[in-house]
């Protein structure tokens, strides 16, 4: 298995190496700590006084500079991941950084084209402070990357996957990504709730979609547990922050669409913020175009 651990190198970022471990932990495998250095960079307009090139002035000192402070951050950070591996005494994890100069939503892009990794692994919030997925990036690069995509709240406290919500509306993907789920999360041998929120109107109709996707389950043994749910609604959000809260959930799921992202897939019922509100961990899955 292969995990790309994307950092902006902040200390929130800490919060991920448990979870890449764990995933590691008994197949082995590599993470890969990926940075972009220049995202948090702001050039001048020209505005400066006198003659200054500011062209010059920024390529040649702040820029070196950068990447020269970059390379002994991301030194340490790789040493401090290779040390906690050893601590907790695994022996087939391999780490390896990549460090680039450039736009941290392409860059990461092409690096997941290049390497073909099992999971991308990120924070949600960066240096700033600013909630990531309050801006366009997390819409960006959940739906153009094929690989799915953890996304760790800031502050959270690392617990294993074992209680999973994955919310559906019925794709013709569900099916394979339940499947990859139970993958991904074979450490923890989890316990999937699969569910809809419907109004009253629409409950035949849904209740038989739902039967559909709980027997292509019958015949397919997973180490772990499924469970399939309607839930009758008028307010969906606050009736998925309930059901988390009452069965204890850890992590949340969902596939992100290109068009449309979550309108598209709930309508009117959920919307990005409904997910991130829930402060729980998220695995993400692109369309499969």
């Amino acid at each position: 298995m292969k995990i790309i651990l994307s950092t902006d190198f902040s200390e929130e970022n800490k919060v991920l190496l448990p979870y890449a471990i764990d995933f590691l932990r008994d197949t082995g495998g590599e993470i890969i700590i990926f940075h972009a250095y220049m995202d948090n960079v702001f050039v001048g307009n020209n505005s400066y006084p006198g003659n200054m090139d500011t062209d010059n002035y920024f390529t040649t000192e702040i820029f070196i500079e950068l990447e020269k402070n970059s390379q002994q951050v991301m030194h340490d950070k790789t040493q401090y991941l290779t040390d906690l591996i050893n601590k907790e005494g695994v022996d087939n994890i391999i780490v390896r950084s990549v460090l680039v100069s450039g736009d941290p939503e392409n860059e990461l892009i092409e690096l997941s084209k290049k390497e073909n990794p099992d999971l991308i692994l990120m924070g949600t919030r960066g240096k700033g402070g600013k909630r990531f997925l309050e801006g366009s990036l997390v819409k960006s690069v959940m739906t153009k990357c094929d690989v799915p995509m953890l996304f760790i709240p800031n502050g959270y406290n690392w617990r294993e996957s074992k209680e999973v919500v994955y919310a559906t509306d019925f794709s013709e993907y569900d099916i394979n990504t339940i499947d990859r789920i139970f993958n991904i999360l074979r450490p923890y041998k989890p316990h999937i709730h699969v569910i809809h929120f419907m109004e009253d109107s629409e409950s035949q109709n849904e209740a038989i979609k739902m039967e559909e996707l709980e027997q292509a389950f019958l015949d397919i043994d997973y180490e772990g547990e499924i469970h399939f749910q309607l839930v009758h609604t008028d307010n969906a959000p606050q009736a998925l922050k309930i059901f988390c809260e009452r069965n204890d959930i850890s992590l949340s799921s969902f596939i992100a669409y290109r068009k449309g992202f979550f309108d598209f897939i709930f309508k009117d019922k959920l919307d990005k913020d409904a997910f991130f509100n829930l402060n729980i961990p998220m695995l993400t899955f692109k369309d499969i175009d």
